[in-house]
């Protein structure tokens, strides 16, 4: 099958009349829009286009950040009146910034930060899209190109065996301060638990991460153990050594020279000791910090203790190096310290870097939602969490984003509150309104390369439905991010969409279909919103009589039954009236062609 458009009549041809799918819903024309070409800063001309086909849902394209950067701030103004002519509504999409400032070396506060100024930047810019409304703004949950931070693998052969929600292969790990990252993948591992038997053992995320903590934690006593016992040796030995020779009649009275000498050399050695000992002691306080959030309240007891113990003596090193005695009771307060923590039950270095960038997201998500609605009150944007490809980046399914997105409610009314800007059940409303979710439904179909099936990816729909703001249609076969228009892959899209709403989901439906316009529009003249039409058996006029755009290559495109049809094939142009000026969807010239009219250009 070919895809073709009609030379002049203003009919598009399918690709048969058969293309299309009883298993898709119906959706009407008026309830489709289409996102802009995100590859040019000339969004004007993008939605121009986009508006002469007759749709009035579109989004404004600002994926890539630099691109996006190049928008005159007057065309987005400009966009917004041309809306508001032939009542339109327009979306946005905000660039591709990762929210939560983790890279592939770890969690850095500046670039989460930096990335909330950038985003907040793409929010308040786009109010000028719509100053009166709520301009429905997606940002992505996570963009970083980190693989999933839990991959889970499913498939026939795993049923009955315990692996019917899907077996864990491999898991990521992210120390508390967001310094670095531990992959575990599974491996065939042959050593017996205790009491066991030799055995493949089964990748178990929990143990994988108790072990993980163990051996970060007994390997960190040991480097400091080890450290703490070279500057007591150090120091210890310097003042002894020193006392005894000061106590020296020849220290007094003669070979104060050679004495000298000896002190000098002493106290180098108990400087560097020293020196052991504060680094042993910045370790002991990272340390404590991991140690705090976890502790039982009786394992914080001591931990208290032990910062009343050292706090003190820690506050001039220098004063340490001429005092043998307060040498030695620091080292004293560091030992406790060093049993201390030897102690505890569960210690934590590593946490699971989903639930780390869940927090980091969700942080970042609440500060812009307030920060929005401080500026902008009713009229604030609406900032829609949009899951990433699956399997490409850290937060991707339903369960991600719902997490992400009642984390960022909630911190939302808890700051609302706290800082008395609005009452909690204010709070609550404004954080509902303001907080929910771009659901893509090509991007939660690439699970199937993980042994998902249909199924699986309704059960991730039904857990965010009752957050979506938005959809983002698009088709692919599971595999790839190819962005085809609805129906020309494998995507469950009616049971999606009867997840999102039993009555039909009712917010803004915008196709994304960039491969489908790269690889088969014809200079970019063919918008892939025809062949969403006719995959959705969509009527062509809102008759419920009417032809459906799949049956568009039956159906007459020649104007017959038009007034204009009888009239004599003169070139209307000749009488000021030509058609010449309108755009090719409707009738317009076509660059390169010859009309019926004697040759003359098309009209």
């Amino acid at each position: 099958m070919e895809y073709t458009e009609a030379i002049y009549p203003g009919q598009v041809t399918p690709l048969d009349k058969s293309y299309f799918d009883p298993a898709l819903p119906q959706v009407s024309f008026a309830d489709l829009g289409t996102s802009q070409d995100a590859r040019t800063a000339n969004q004007i001309k993008e939605v121009s286009k986009h508006l002469n086909t007759g749709l009035r849902t579109f989004e404004v394209a600002g994926h890539s950040p630099e691109v996006f950067e190049a928008i005159p701030k007057e065309h987005l103004r400009e966009i917004n009146r041309q809306a508001k002519l032939i009542g339109a509504e327009a979306t946005f999409h905000a660039p591709m910034v990762d929210p939560t400032g983790i890279t592939q070396h770890g969690w850095d506060k500046i670039s989460q930060d930096a990335a909330e100024k950038q985003l907040w930047s793409a929010i308040e810019r786009s109010h000028d899209l719509d100053p009166k409304g709520n301009m429905n703004v997606t940002m992505h949950a996570s963009t970083v190109g980190l693989p999933s931070p839990e991959m889970r693998v499913k498939g026939e052969e795993m049923k009955g065996k315990g692996y019917e929600s899907g077996e864990t292969k491999s898991v990521l790990f992210i120390d508390t301060q967001g310094k670095q990252l531990i992959q575990k993948r599974e491996q065939e591992k042959y050593f017996p638990e205790e009491g066991g038997k030799v055995q493949i053992q089964k990748f178990d995320k929990e143990k994988e991460l108790k072990d993980v903590n163990r051996d970060a934690w007994t390997g960190e006593m040991h480097n400091i153990t080890y450290y703490l016992d070279i500057a007591r040796d150090r120091m210890g030995q310097g003042g002894e050594e020193i006392e005894k020779l000061s106590e020296l009649p020849e220290a007094k009275e003669s070979g104060k020279e050679e004495f000298g000498a000896t002190q000098e050399r002493l106290q180098k050695a108990s400087s560097h000791g020293l020196t052991y000992l504060e680094g042993s002691y910045k370790k002991l306080k990272d340390l404590f910090d991991m140690a705090w959030k976890n502790a039982s309240d009786k394992e914080k007891e001591k931990l208290q203790i032990f910062a009343d113990k050292i706090s003190p003596l820690a506050k001039d090193f220098n004063a340490m190096k001429d005092d043998p005695k307060k040498i030695a009771e620091f080292g004293d307060a560091l030992g406790y310290g060093v049993d201390v923590f030897n102690h505890l039950e569960n210690p934590t270095i590593f946490v699971p870097l989903r639930e780390y960038a869940t927090e980091k997201s969700a942080e970042t998500v609440a500060n812009l939602a307030m920060r929005s609605y401080n500026k902008f009150h009713d009229t604030a944007p609406i900032i829609a969490v949009e899951n990433h490809p699956a399997g490409q980046s850290l937060l991707t399914t339903g369960e991600d984003l719902k997490n992400v997105i009642e984390m960022a409610r909630d911190k939302f009314v808890k700051d609302a509150v706290e800082k008395k800007i609005m009452s909690r059940g204010a709070a609550e409303k404004q954080s509902e309104k303001l907080i929910g979710a771009t659901w893509d439904v090509g991007h939660i179909n690439m699970l199937r390369k993980y042994g998902y099936t249909d199924e699986d990816i309704i059960e991730e729909t039904k857990k965010i439905a009752p957050y979506v703001k938005k959809v983002h249609l698009s088709d692919n076969f599971g595999y790839e991010h190819t962005e085809l228009p609805m129906g020309m892959g494998n995507v469950p899209i009616k049971e999606i969409m009867s997840q999102l709403g039993k009555k039909g989901f009712k917010g803004k439906k915008i196709v994304e279909a960039l491969s489908w316009w790269q690889h088969f529009s014809e200079q970019g003249r063919q918008h892939a919103i025809i062949p969403t039409l006719q995959g959705f058996n969509s009527p062509i006029y809102g008759m419920s009589n009417a032809p459906y755009w799949n049956q568009a290559i039956d159906s007459q495109g020649a104007y017959q039954g038009f007034p204009m049809a009888y009239l004599p094939e003169k070139h209307f142009s000749t009488y000021g009236s030509g058609f010449s000026s309108l755009p090719e969807e409707l009738g317009g010239t076509i660059p390169g062609t010859q009309s019926r009219f004697s040759g003359a250009p098309n009209a």
